[in-house]
């Protein structure tokens, strides 16, 4: 029967992959045999990442999306070793959580920047012919937030339906190019990103979930569903992963 979780002999490009899912993705695919670019602002904790990783061919390059507008460098040095990317996934973001008093371009353009417009760079080189291989899957971290947003999350919803709606876009696209693209709508994880959401307003409350808060490693898994060719039908779409919320 085939094994359709053994990358062994693919190469994926993550951001993100300091902490949190990114960090927990990483690791997952490196203990199913993959190579993995990790990509990340804090190089001191990409390298924690790589010592929890299986495998030694995997490189680390420190970057801020949000100072970066044209990533072509990134993509050249990802494939430095003569192998191309089989796929991208984009876990870096900002959790913005400001009332509509302190919202202006510089806080909005803030989140934009690494939810957002970081992704659609990622996917404009990460597809050119020399960077990518035959087949590739690229996997943005979207969240349930798009679709039910809460108080105080306006920029912070926006910037992830913009990625949900771009995705519809780019899947029709890049079809041709053999790459497909999708999205996972995540629930509250535990991650820094959902620590530090609910340290910075005191009001701010999750809604529960039926399987509870959850974690990172969780979510790594169904990131690896969309990578994988178990999910060869599907491209354009995002995916719930949200713990059964009730909303």
């Amino acid at each position: 029967m085939r094994n359709f979780f053994d990358f062994t002999g693919k190469k994926y490009l993550i951001t993100g992959a300091s902490s949190g899912i990114g960090r927990s993705t990483a690791i997952e695919l490196s203990n199913q045999g993959a190579r993995v670019v990790l990509v990340a602002r804090d190089e001191k904790r990409l390298e924690e990442t790589l010592q929890q990783m299986a495998g030694t061919e995997h490189r680390v390059i420190p970057l801020d999306l949000a100072k970066t507008d044209d990533l072509s460098n990134l993509m050249a040095g990802a494939v430095e070793d003569g192998l191309p990317i089989d796929g991208i996934v984009h876990c870096a973001g900002v959790g913005s959580l400001l009332p509509l008093s302190l919202l202006n371009r510089t806080s909005m353009n803030d989140c934009m920047k690494v939810n957002f417009y970081s992704f659609i760079e990622l996917v404009r080189c990460g597809t050119k012919k020399k960077f990518r291989a035959p087949r590739m899957s690229i996997v943005a971290m979207s969240s349930v937030s798009a679709l039910y947003p809460k108080k105080c999350q306006t920029i912070y919803a926006a910037s992830k339906a913009a990625l949900n709606t771009a995705i519809q876009a780019l899947a029709v696209e890049l079809a041709d190019k053999g790459v497909r693209i999708n999205s996972i709508c995540a629930g509250a994880v535990d991650t820094r990103m959902t620590q530090d959401a609910a340290k910075a307003a005191s009001n701010f409350e999750l809604n529960p979930q039926t399987l509870g808060i959850l974690r990172p490693e969780q979510i790594a898994c169904s990131i690896m569903y969309l990578l994988s060719d178990a999910s060869s039908n599907m491209t354009g779409r995002f995916l719930f992963a949200d713990g059964g919320m009730v909303l």
